[in-house]
C-alpha cells in the first residue's frame, strides 16, 4: 500500500455488480503527481459485487483495500468504517454505481483546496446517465451546473445547502479534519434517510465551499435509490426530511441564516406526492406541518424567495469552461 496517500478514495457499494468495474477503473485511472488510496465498502451484496472488488484488489494491492462482512450493516455505518480505515489528508467520495470521466479531477480539486484554506470541500459540475432500455446514455450535452450561478456553487453557502444538485456526493474533495469534525457532531448521531445533506449543512455552516467549473463525474441514475423506488420510498424520504429539518433548527439555532426554504420544500413536496399517491393520513400531516411552520405570510414570501434562487436555474449561465 502506498505508505502516506494523499487522498484517500471511499466507495461504498451494495448490488453493484453491473456498475463497480467502471467505478473502480476511474480511480484507477486519476493521473495524480502523489499517492493515493481506493478504500471499498463492500456491503454484503447478493451478486457479484465482492468478487469483483477482490479481483481489482489482487490486481492492484498497492491502492485498493475492499472492507466487507458477512452481514449487511447499512450505508451509513457502512461509510463511517472505510472512513476509519482512510488515511489521507483529503477525502474523495465515488459510490459503486457512480464514476468519476476526467483522469484530472483529484489534482485539480487538491489545488483548488489548496488554494483556499478557507474552504473545506470543492465540488464539480456532473452529468446524468439514464438508462434506455439496456443502454446507460450519459447526457454529456446537459451539464447539471449548466443553469446554476455562480453564487450557489461557491464560497458561503450555508442558506442554500439543500439546493439538490450542487455537492452530488461523487464530485466531492473534501479536507479529512472536516469529515471527522462532521462526524463527531450531534447533528451526525441520528440516522436520516440520507447522509449527503446533513454533512453539506454541516461543513458549509463553518467553511466555505470551493468550486472546480468542469465535469468530473456521471451520476447514475439506478432504479432503488430513496428517490427513485416509487411513491411510498419518496414520501418516507421527505418524513426524514422534516425530522431533520427539526434537529437542524435546534442545531442551528445560533445562526440567522438558517434556511426556512427547506422546511418550505419538504412539507408542500410531501402534501403534494401524499395526494397524488392517496396516502391522506400523511397529507394531512402535511398540513398540520405547515401550518405550525409558518404563518400565512411567512409561507408565502418563503415561497416565493425560493422560485427566487430557482429561477436563474431557467436560464443558462454564462461562464468559462476549461
Amino acid at each position: 500500500m502506498a505508505r502516506a496517500p494523499l487522498v484517500s478514495v471511499l466507495m461504498i457499494t451494495y448490488n453493484h455488480a453491473g456498475y463497480v468495474a467502471e467505478s473502480i477503473r476511474s480511480v484507477i485511472a486519476q493521473a495524480c503527481g502523489f499517492p493515493i488510496e481506493l478504500i471499498i465498502g463492500e456491503d454484503a451484496s447478493t451478486d457479484d459485487t465482492r468478487s469483483i472488488a477482490l479481483d481489482f484488489q489482487k490486481r492492484h494491492p498497492e491502492l485498493i483495500r475492499v472492507v466487507y462482512s458477512r452481514a449487511n450493516v447499512g450505508m451509513i455505518a457502512n461509510s463511517r468504517r472505510i472512513f476509519a480505515r482512510a488515511r489521507g489528508e483529503f477525502i474523495a467520495y465515488c459510490e459503486g454505481d457512480d464514476y468519476w470521466c476526467s483522469r484530472h479531477k483529484l489534482s485539480l480539486q487538491v489545488e483548488k483546496l489548496r488554494e483556499n484554506p478557507r474552504a473545506a470541500v470543492v465540488h464539480s459540475d456532473w452529468v446524468r446517465s439514464k438508462l434506455d432500455g439496456e443502454t446507460w446514455k450519459v447526457g454529456w450535452n446537459r451539464p447539471v451546473h449548466g443553469r446554476i450561478p455562480l453564487r450557489l456553487l461557491q464560497g458561503e453557502i450555508f442558506a442554500t445547502f439543500h439546493y439538490p444538485k450542487i455537492l452530488r456526493t461523487c464530485t466531492t474533495l473534501h479536507r479529512r479534519n472536516s469529515i471527522a469534525e462532521f462526524l463527531a457532531s450531534p447533528l451526525a448521531a441520528k440516522r436520516y434517510r440520507f447522509g449527503d445533506t446533513v454533512r453539506t449543512a454541516y461543513q458549509t455552516s463553518r467553511w466555505e465551499v470551493a468550486y472546480l467549473p468542469a465535469i468530473t463525474a456521471v451520476y447514475r441514475e439506478s432504479a432503488g435509490s430513496a428517490l427513485r423506488s416509487g411513491k411510498l420510498a419518496r414520501l418516507s424520504f421527505l418524513l426524514s426530511c422534516l425530522e431533520f429539518d427539526d434537529d437542524a433548527r435546534a442545531f442551528f439555532s445560533d445562526r440567522k441564516d438558517y434556511p426556512a426554504g427547506y422546511r418550505w420544500e419538504s412539507s408542500v413536496g410531501l402534501l403534494v406526492l401524499a395526494l397524488l399517491a392517496r396516502q391522506y393520513d400523511t397529507a394531512r400531516s402535511a398540513l398540520r406541518d405547515i401550518r405550525a411552520h409558518f404563518g400565512l405570510f411567512d409561507f408565502l414570501k418563503t415561497g416565493l424567495q425560493t422560485a427566487r434562487m430557482r429561477m436563474p436555474t431557467l436560464f443558462r449561465q454564462r461562464r468559462v469552461v476549461p
